[in-house]
């Protein structure tokens, strides 16, 4: 790295997407048990080992840079989507048909952040003495988000259809 980057700017920002993407396995998991043998399910379960492999790849990121693991931020931002769960939605003892579509819609939102941030790596891979193979797995690591987000995209078009209807069940 040179000296011209600030690390401790970098530092924040590698953990935070860190952390972020610590939040979104846990959610994406939870929800394909939650979701399993319905369209949602069938639509987040690859994401699983998708998002999986992209945390791996950001912690061998940080390790390459030399930035340290923050864990209180992971820490922080797992308590946090579990406390995320608890939010009222209308039904007490059941999943509300907004469950599903507000999952998604939150897990679409934060593809696009992720996407984001691998652009970003990649527009500063030189100055992070990242190497040409990392800058491949960044370029891929783009393409997966843009298909990421076409998934949830064309499953938040199924939601949208039946969310409201009386008795439906938006995850059938």
């Amino acid at each position: 790295m040179t000296d011209a980057l600030d690390t401790h700017l970098l530092a924040i920002y590698l953990n935070d997407h860190v952390a972020g993407a610590t939040v979104g396995v846990q959610r994406v998991r939870r929800m394909a048990r939650a979701y399993d043998g319905t369209v949602v399910g069938t639509a987040i379960t690859p994401l699983v080992s998708q998002l999986e492999e992209e945390r791996q790849w950001l912690l061998r990121c940080l390790e390459l840079v030399g930035i340290p693991l923050r864990r209180y931020k992971v820490v922080g931002a797992a308590i946090a989507e579990r406390a995320g769960r608890l939010k009222l939605n209308g039904h007490v003892r059941s999943a509300s048909p907004l469950s599903a579509l507000l999952e998604v819609e939150l897990l679409r939102g934060a593809i696009t952040g992720k996407s984001s941030g691998w652009q970003t790596l990649r527009a500063q891979s030189s100055r992070l003495g990242l190497t040409a193979e990392h800058e491949g797995d960044l370029d891929g690591l783009v393409v997966q988000a843009d298909e990421q987000f076409r998934v949830l995209s064309g499953l938040l078009d199924v939601l949208h259809a039946h969310v409201f209807e009386r008795g439906g069940s938006t995850t059938s």
